[in-house]
């Protein structure tokens, strides 16, 4: 049965990155403990007031203490190890301790194949895929697959990282001819030629109630997250379809939390990208955009409270800063500190370093496009 979780509960995040430090940024200053656990020591969400455990992921006894301290487990990171998921799962199932979303919503997130087979299976569109796990699988994708495509890492990749582009068949009949016979995790995807690039931010509680903030726009530099504007300019079809299309997934897999789901869009179409586990970047402009944050929901779905009857939002964007962006002293800055509908959040990171989100500024108020 399900039970509220009220403070001074004591939650628990297995990552302690930015998402960690927003989420608990959020719990505590509503009372709720925090905890987190990472391999990280002084990490962003230490430095906001969440108790550290400092221990590797594999690490199954300093990980059965941090499961013993807490009430309730989620999750800011979904490239947790397979064998710490079992463990977690068994721990949970053992314990009663609620753990949201599921150790198996983090395993389907966390590899591409298992990911793209389960939105065929639930009759989802997505670009054709080619699960490639041994040279005989690559040789038969090199036949199968129209080009371009792009070759991927099953599992560990984000941000652009472990991709590579194929232009052509011969190119990829190459580079399988390179190959020896050891295992491979890897899974090629047909190149598509969207128009844009766009998300949900999906909640959903305990009982099954959904709410969905309404559909954003993503732009993307050197594949990662660049801007994102909310609500993005889409028609009222294409809007439909994104919100049905993430409400049958987290039904499909029983998820219970927030999630990201990305999208390309091409004239009237959607095909579904990949999944986020957790809130996402593109959510980032709930904490001003929004009558409820993405991180607030997190938590209501987490310890049982209510969701509020509806989601309301204003016109507004949100930009990712990079550790090339991270200039404190410009006069850029200076003039975002001084407009009251910008708002800057900073994840309390040492070091600026090519390419690493060090923050992000959120914009509220009209023509959000024209924002940064």
């Amino acid at each position: 049965m399900k039970k509220n979780l009220l403070p001074p509960a004591r939650l628990g995040v297995m990552g302690s990155g930015q998402l960690g430090r927003m989420f608990a940024q959020e719990a505590i200053r509503m009372g709720y403990q925090v905890s987190v656990y990472s391999p990280e020591r002084n990490s962003p969400a230490s430095l906001v007031g969440a108790n550290e455990t400092v221990a590797p992921y594999e690490d199954e006894e300093s990980l059965q203490v941090f499961l013993r301290s807490i009430d309730a487990l989620t999750f800011e990171f979904e490239n947790i190890p397979g064998g710490e998921l079992n463990f977690i799962s068994e721990y949970s199932r053992k314990s009663s301790l609620p753990v949201f979303p599921s150790p198996e919503c983090i395993r389907i997130a966390q590899h591409r194949i298992r990911e793209k087979t389960l939105f065929s299976k639930l009759g989802l569109p997505t670009v054709p895929f080619y699960p490639i796990t041994n040279k005989a699988e690559a040789e038969k994708a090199a036949e199968t697959s129209k080009f371009p495509a792009v070759l991927k890492t099953s599992s560990f990749g984000y941000d652009g990282k472990g991709q590579t582009k194929f232009r052509t068949k011969e190119e990829f009949r190459a580079w399988v001819g390179s190959l020896g016979q050891e295992p491979l995790d890897l899974i090629l995807e047909e190149w598509y030629e969207f128009d844009k690039e766009g998300s949900v931010i999906l909640a959903r509680d305990q009982e099954g109630n959904t709410l969905c903030y309404s559909p954003s726009e993503n732009i993307h530099k050197n594949h990662i997250l660049d801007t994102t504007i909310h609500p993005g300019n889409f028609t009222d079809s294409i809007k439909r379809q994104m919100v049905e299309s993430a409400k049958i997934l987290a039904k499909g897999i029983g998820y219970v939390g927030v999630f990201g789901l990305e999208f390309f869009i091409k004239g009237d179409k959607i095909v579904l990208n990949e999944f986020a586990p957790r809130p996402h970047n593109s959510g980032h402009f709930s904490q001003n955009g929004a009558n409820i944050s993405q991180f607030q929901l997190q938590l209501r779905c987490l310890t049982g409270l209510p969701l509020p009857s509806e989601l309301s939002s204003h016109p507004s964007s949100m930009k990712n800063i990079l550790g090339q962006d991270y200039l404190p002293d410009s006069t850029l800055w200076a003039k975002y500190l001084a407009d009251e509908r910008y708002t800057l959040h900073l994840y309390g990171k040492s070091e600026p370093r090519q390419d690493r989100k060090m923050g992000h500024w959120n914009y509220v108020g009209e023509r959000p496009e024209k924002a940064f």
